[in-house]
């Protein structure tokens, strides 16, 4: 009999706690296996809002599923493929996965998506960048109104880039203040010479953040690297 680990993933925590999502994704992977096998270990991701933190049961579920030589199984792949992170886990990991909603899925498939997504992630980024070099420029020039019609607030007499009503004391230092010191940061700079190094071979931001942990890199606050802080100080290599 097959040994198999499931991952499942949820967006909001109401989902996770009520089973809305889940329960589908869990009766879909007990479907596939049916009698083929058994599970040795289910992992759930739980995601809430739209600041998505570091993936941390998908290398669970990988870490037992190589443990275990089991097959990883996840029942929807199109809800997970524009997950940069989560595509560059599975085509680097060294298991046997099946995705219950398509089983013809292989490496190359993986490989194929994790491009797809790390280019749209840029799109967004650069998307982003520009909507804010705009108001950035309406600010300098003195128009303080948003798109929707509203105001702009200031904070402490001035009006910044981003949202007044969130900015905590670190945040009102302003924008500008905030990329210098993380400009400026030790950890980013010997962080950097290997991320700009390691794109160049053609490392993905994954493999380089696993490349950064291995070798003890912390970022900036003393945490380990993830997919999304590489990107950004990639970015910084450019300038």
């Amino acid at each position: 009999m097959k040994k198999y680990v499931a991952y499942y993933r949820v967006s909001t925590q109401k989902q996770g706690s009520s089973g809305l999502g889940l329960q589908a994704q869990k009766n879909a992977v007990a479907n596939h296996i049916s009698d083929k096998g058994n599970l040795v270990g289910e992992f759930t991701e739980v995601e809430t809002g739209t600041r998505k933190k570091k993936r941390v049961q998908i290398y669970k579920a990988i870490e037992l599923a190589e443990a275990n030589k089991a097959i990883l199984i996840v029942a929807k792949l199109d809800r997970l493929a524009r997950d940069v992170e989560f595509t560059s886990a599975l085509y680097n990991a060294n298991v046997e996965f099946i995705c219950c909603d398509n089983p013809n899925a292989n490496k190359l498939t993986i490989q194929l998506l994790s491009v797809i997504a790390e280019h749209e992630a840029e799109v967004i980024s650069k998307r982003i960048k520009d909507a804010l070099a705009v108001k950035k420029d309406k600010i300098e020039k003195g128009i303080y109104i948003n798109k929707d019609g509203s105001t702009m607030n200031p904070v402490d007499g001035e009006v910044r880039l981003g949202n007044p009503n969130g900015f905590g004391e670190y945040q009102k230092l302003g924008v500008k203040k905030i990329k210098e010191n993380a400009r400026n940061n030790k950890n980013n700079i010997q962080a950097m010479d290997v991320i700009c190094s390691a794109r160049k071979e053609g490392m993905t931001y994954q493999a380089i953040a696993d490349k950064l942990n291995k070798l003890q890199y912390t970022t900036r606050r003393g945490k380990q690297f993830n997919p999304i802080q590489v990107q950004r100080l990639f970015k910084k290599c450019e300038d």
